[in-house]
């Protein structure tokens, strides 16, 4: 931190939201004023990823920290739940209402029936492993797995014993020819890694992009496959058919570096091209292009796969098939090739003893866990008397949202939500404790997307009942009587600095000197040696591969005249259930559905009108809005609001709970719905 002689003071601050970018930035401090202590943030034009520009969703994170809606109490039910109807109560009154309920619940040998749920609202590493110290202590349950990227990671990790091979870099590396961005809206969902695109292209790198939507990086691109949703496996299929036929793969890689590979030659040698071109929904000579982008630059092809792509019930196996095209081709371990897709792999070997120090696990984890997907079934079962949840929105974020609603509303939960400001799971709180803003605690941040680590040097919060989320176990903690035990002794900021003190000497001064470390160089390249952390060190491929997922394609290829596939994006100016208090103009975009021009014709439906959106988990009303970028059979509504505000529709009322088979995520782009005209 450095002090300026106007009494401002610099601290080095990271974006913790749940994204690619994790954006590392200056904050400008005047820590002497009662309220507006945070000036502003510059992003650093001197971290290669950040390049000196924020993305649209929180470029005035000042504004949300000192927001007329923050929490700035604990508060108390006042009403019936489905409402944010509460009064304000003191901290510590608070904490003992809570310590009390534990007590009764320990006393009667159930502490199991305590559960915190979690995910990365905050992806600050001590924001979301710290409080495990509590729940460890008890002896409590607690979530894990998660509802994005997990299922991709599986399904890449059974090939290559990692889900993470690639360098990002390599998208600007003049060894990089072609770039094929597969299901990744990098123009809305990650700028930062956009930006880097646009640099190659002015380079005369070429541009292919394989989606369900015609998004704004599409129409930069050389060869555009609009596809239908879930697909891809099937253009995996003839891609990798006609590269066999042309006989253009690398056989020298293959026989050195990949095990059983001559099985994916069996399942693809047969194949009805014209059929499967027809369930993909693009022309034979669309298709073509792209084969011959494949063969002119092979050896020069970089994937980056979105994770939008495994949102599927066969999310990771889908994935997994992409690779085939970069494993059948040699395009691995060389400049200007590989995958991209989450990198966080690449630190794990670094991180693990970090969570372990910051979770304080000495032994054997004496926690109970559950997967956070099913949440709702979970909670339906009785078993569970207090949920605490925190950098968590499950009532927005969840699928399934009548079931988890339904378990959430049982009279024998105490609900317990931290959280910075009022929203949808709030209105089933019994309690709800303010939160520091991330900028407010000492943190450590590792994106997943750029490899590396970069810090939150916390400044002060003007609230003094605002606590971060492991300050408030802290404190429960000593009123329960731990007050001696030594993990529960070392404050946050201590915490952090010993976590530096874990990590080389090297990456201790970068984050000292420069708030980051980056783990890659431009040019380094993954892998090289062509040696990957399996069993024998070869790429893995066993048993049949793509033959998966035939009876839910062909529900979704015959579907009925008013039925759609239904896909739900993330808002450019949203980010999965947060940042509403900063773009509340966009609020009404979550209250319609999208559908083409054609099918908006088809149905005689009329745009502005309201129409019923239904299938077997939920119903809803929506404004009919037309959209150019959709396939046909295809609608679209946004997921990622959380207001205060009544009646606020959620897609997740039509998404089932089934989780994605690899990684056991959320399969939120499998469901089917029917739009109804709603007569006047």
């Amino acid at each position: 931190m450095k002090e300026n002689k106007n009494l401002k003071k610099i601290r080095f601050g990271t974006c913790t939201k749940d994204c690619y970018g994790s954006c590392v930035f200056t904050g400008v401090w005047n820590d002497k004023v009662p309220k507006h202590k945070l000036i502003n943030a510059h992003p650093l034009k001197t971290h290669p990823f950040t390049n000196g520009f924020f993305c649209p969703k929180l470029t005035q994170r000042q504004n949300l920290i000192y927001h007329q809606d923050r929490l700035k109490n604990p508060l108390i039910r006042n009403g019936p739940k489905l409402e944010n109807n509460f009064k304000p109560i003191s901290l510590n009154h608070v904490i003992s209402i809570i310590a009390e309920k534990i007590v009764e619940i320990k006393e009667k040998g159930n502490l199991t029936s305590i559960l915190g749920a979690f995910y990365s609202g905050n992806s600050g590493l001590i924001s979301k492993y710290a409080p495990l110290r509590f729940f460890n202590k008890l002896g409590a349950t607690i979530t894990n797995g998660g509802i994005c990227n997990e299922g991709g990671c599986a399904g890449l990790t059974r090939l290559f014993g990692t889900y993470s091979t690639t360098n990002p870099f390599q998208l600007k590396n003049p060894s990089t020819r072609l770039i094929v961005n597969w299901g990744s809206n990098l123009s809305e969902s990650n700028n930062h890694a956009y930006y880097l695109v646009k640099q190659a292209l002015k380079m005369g790198t070429k541009l292919v992009v394989v989606d369900s939507r015609r998004t704004r990086i599409a129409n930069k691109a050389h060869c555009f496959l609009h596809i239908m949703p879930s697909t891809e496996h099937l253009l995996v299929k003839i891609v990798l058919n006609e590269l066999i036929t042309c006989n253009v793969h690398d056989e020298k890689f293959l026989k050195n570096h990949v095990d059983n590979y001559s099985s994916l030659f069996r399942e693809v040698i047969n194949i009805d091209k014209k059929k499967l071109l027809e369930q993909i929904g693009i022309d034979s000579q669309t298709f073509q292009n792209f084969v011959e982008l494949l063969i002119k630059f092979k050896h020069h092809t970089l994937f980056n796969i979105g994770y939008g792509v495994q949102k599927d019930y066969y999310g990771g196996r889908i994935v997994k098939s992409i690779a085939f095209i970069q494993i059948l081709l040699g395009n691995i371990g060389k400049p200007g090739s590989g995958l991209i897709y989450s990198q966080s792999d690449f630190l794990n070997p670094l991180l693990q003893p970090l969570r372990r120090y910051i979770a304080y696990f000495s032994g054997e984890s004496k926690m109970k866990e559950i997967p956070i997907i099913k949440l709702g079934s979970s909670l339906s079962s009785g078993n569970y008397q207090v949920l605490f949840i925190y950098n968590f929105n499950p009532a927005s974020s969840l699928p399934n949202q009548n079931l988890l609603r339904s378990a959430l509303l049982k009279e024998d939960l105490f609900v317990v939500v931290i959280d910075m400001f009022l929203n949808e799971t709030t209105k089933f709180a019994d309690i709800v404790i303010p939160a520091k803003f991330d900028l407010e605690s000492f943190d450590l941040i590792s994106p997943y997307y750029m490899p590396g680590l970069s810090i939150n040097i916390g400044g002060p919060c003007p609230y003094e009942d605002c606590v971060s989320n492991y300050e408030f176990f802290q404190q429960l903690a000593w009123k329960l009587g731990f007050e001696n035990s030594v993990i529960f002794q070392e404050s946050e900021k201590t915490i952090f600095k010993n976590c530096i003190k874990m990590l080389p000497l090297e990456i201790q001064n970068h984050l000292h000197q420069e708030g980051y470390y980056l783990l890659f160089n431009n040019d380094d390249v993954p892998f090289n040696t062509l040696e990957f952390p399996t069993p024998n060190n070869r790429i893995q491929i066993i048993g049949t591969q793509l033959k998966f997922g035939e009876s839910e394609l062909k529900r979704k290829i015959n579907l009925k005249k008013n039925e759609f596939v239904l896909i739900s994006p993330s808002h450019l100016h949203f980010l999965h259930s947060q940042l509403w208090q900063l773009n509340s103009k966009y609020v009404n975009e979550f209250s319609k559905i999208y559908l083409s021009s054609k099918d908006i014709k088809r149905l005689n439906l009329e745009i502005g009108h309201e129409v019923l959106v239904s299938n077997e988990y939920g119903s809803e009303t929506y404004i009919l809005a037309e959209s150019p970028i959709l396939k046909h059979k295809t609608t679209l509504i946004y997921h990622g609001l959380s207001s205060s505000l009544k009646g606020s529709p959620n897609v997740n009322f039509f998404i089932p709970d089934k989780p994605e088979e690899l990684g056991f995520s959320g399969s939120y782009n499998s469901a089917i719905v029917k739009i109804k005209k709603i007569e006047s």
